[in-house]
């Protein structure tokens, strides 16, 4: 539990990759807690446009793609009030080391789901530090607790944004900011699509990490999956391994 928590009552929030999954349900979750605004980013910020005319001027369409410092340099510049930072934005291929397609894939994987949150997190640090209270919100994954070989190379980027997690925490600790992993199970986006398992909604993980910030949670477990994952790898890490390890076909 961490000395910080965050209401999110008349914050303002910034969270890449906000059009869809996880980033468009924690954006209308926000909204509907009471926060001042939300920037909403995309790289496609025509597909935000339900959620503008929804909210109006509470929700503020805002071009970022995370693999593009010009759009992360230009954010930062048109969003100077920021107290919540979400590092939502990432993707993911089918596929382990073993692939033929295994350094491509992980390239793919580190430039977005480790370089982009990277970068987007520098880009705003200075301003959290000058808030009473602020918070940095990575959402990483339960394949980043143990390698999930059937997603191999995405689970190691998660691993790294579970480490970084704990880097900047500790980095931060003089400071009044919660830093937050998000750790997900299977949940029912575009991108768990061709995954044939029982899985919880955006809008149910979305309640669950602000409830977590709320309470000072710096290690959330927001679906059913995760959390029994969760307490699998605090008790045993090498259980989890093995019981991951079953899902390499």
């Amino acid at each position: 539990m961490s000395k910080v928590s965050v209401n999110p009552e008349g914050k303002v929030v910034l969270i890449s990759g906000a059009n869809r999954g996880i980033g468009k349900a924690l954006a209308i979750e926000f909204l509907e807690k009471g926060a001042k605004r939300v920037y909403a980013g995309a790289r496609n910020i025509a597909s935000l446009d339900p959620l503008k005319a929804q909210y109006g001027d509470r929700l503020v369409p805002v071009t970022i793609d995370v693999t593009d410092q010009s759009t992360i340099d230009q954010a930062a510049l048109a969003t100077e009030d920021v107290d919540i930072l979400v590092n939502n934005a990432g993707i993911l291929f089918p596929g382990g080391f073993l692939d033929p397609q295994a350094i491509e894939q992980l390239k793919s994987h580190l430039d977005v789901n480790v370089i982009g949150l990277i970068n987007l997190t520098h880009a705003f640090l200075g301003r959290l530090k000058n808030k009473p209270s602020a918070a940095i919100i990575n959402i990483s994954s339960m394949a980043g607790l143990a390698n999930m070989p059937s997603i191999g190379t995405y689970s190691a980027s998660k691993a790294i944004v579970h480490s970084i997690t704990q880097g900047i925490r500790g980095e931060l600790a003089s400071e009044n900011i919660l830093v937050a992993g998000v750790y997900p199970g299977p949940i029912d986006t575009d991108m768990a699509k061709g995954f044939e398992m029982d899985k919880d909604s955006p809008e149910a993980v979305a309640k669950n990490v602000i409830a977590g910030i709320s309470s000072g949670v710096e290690d959330i477990f927001p679906d059913t999956m995760s959390e029994q994952a969760g307490g699998q790898y605090q008790a045993s890490p090498k259980a989890l391994e093995e019981a991951f390890g079953a899902y390499a076909g």
